[in-house]
């Protein structure tokens, strides 16, 4: 069984590598506790009483097949109407009230869309709370989008916790017991890794299982999370929140973009105070440098490449346990 942990944007990529790898067995534990846009209007209307929807739903899309039905499906979850508002976030809002939980909407979208999900969402927590952080200099704030809001802020995130304490979902402390593989998906490492192991019960649960775990760190920095960070400094982040050796720590090679290219997106993201994230080779953890970026040269963004993280994943050392 694997596992993937994380939110935003990172975690359906690499869910989508893992489908098209082959994997049918994942698992994918995702944050809810999202503040910003559409989400938090969701959020503000229904006085702090729902979860976050939408790195739920875009998980779980990640995990269907690519095909026509799956397209019609993603275009429609997309939309937004004249006041911003996402169809997608409605939609799951709904089938969380319809299921009785967003712990069964995975299983009722895919008997609604007769979807062949390859593995499963589970929310990492079922009570709605907020994400609070305090920064270097001991401002506090309360709300996930804050994080989004000071991102270019040299003044850096020093620690987060959640403005209730409530117990993790038994789905998310299962899963991670009888997991073979846990991914650390590539994110806001305080916004959308760090809050996972919030929840009353995650700790503990990853600091025992013996599965191996693969950390995939971010391709850039961010300048109020992650400003001149390497690989190490990640692990010691987590190591605050959670005491786990990685087998693997996977770092993304430069060196397959055109050198001129490289030079204008590095440029762009130095506007934001962003800087690839640093790479030594006296690291405490196994690191692997591996050619998975894909470019967007239009609005000069690196990415990572669903096909090449599939090429990684395919290859990779991976036994399932007999459960």
């Amino acid at each position: 069984m694997i596992v993937t942990i994380g939110g935003g944007s990172g975690m359906p990529i690499v869910n989508q590598a893992l489908v098209k790898a082959g994997f049918s067995d994942i698992n994918s534990i995702v944050t809810t506790f999202d503040s910003g846009g559409d989400t938090g209007r969701i959020r503000t209307d229904e006085r702090g009483l729902v979860l976050a929807f939408s790195d739920y739903w875009r998980s779980l899309m990640s995990l269907w097949n690519d095909g026509e039905q799956k397209k019609y499906w993603q275009e429609m979850l997309k939309y937004r109407d004249g006041r911003g508002r996402n169809f997608g976030n409605l939609f799951f809002q709904f089938m969380a009230e319809r299921a009785g939980s967003l712990s069964k909407v995975d299983s009722l979208f895919s008997t609604l869309t007769q979807a062949n999900l390859c593995g499963r969402v589970i929310p990492v927590a079922l009570d709605p709370v907020d994400v609070c952080f305090a920064t270097k200099s001991g401002k506090k704030y309360i709300g996930e989008h804050n994080m989004d809001d000071q991102r270019m802020s040299l003044d850096m995130i020093d620690k987060v916790w959640l403005s209730t304490e409530i117990e993790a979902n038994p789905e998310a402390i299962q899963v991670i017991n009888k997991a073979d593989l846990i991914i650390i998906c590539p994110g806001s490492l305080y916004g959308s890794v760090l809050t996972n192991f919030l929840p009353r019960g995650m700790r503990g649960v990853m600091e025992k299982t013996s599965a191996k775990k693969i950390l995939f760190t971010n391709i850039m920095s961010v300048c109020n999370e992650t400003n001149g960070f390497d690989q190490d400094n990640y692990v010691e982040i987590i190591n605050k929140y959670i005491k786990v050796k990685f087998d693997e720590i996977v770092m993304s090679d430069f060196k397959s973009v055109n050198k001129k290219l490289l030079n204008n997106i590095l440029e762009s993201y130095a506007n934001e105070h962003s800087r690839p994230i640093k790479y030594h080779n006296k690291s405490i953890s196994k690191t692997s440098i591996i050619d998975l970026l894909a470019v967007d040269e239009v609005n000069l963004r690196l990415r990572h490449s669903v096909d090449k993280l599939a090429k990684y994943f395919a290859k990779m050392d991976y036994v399932a346990k007999e459960n």
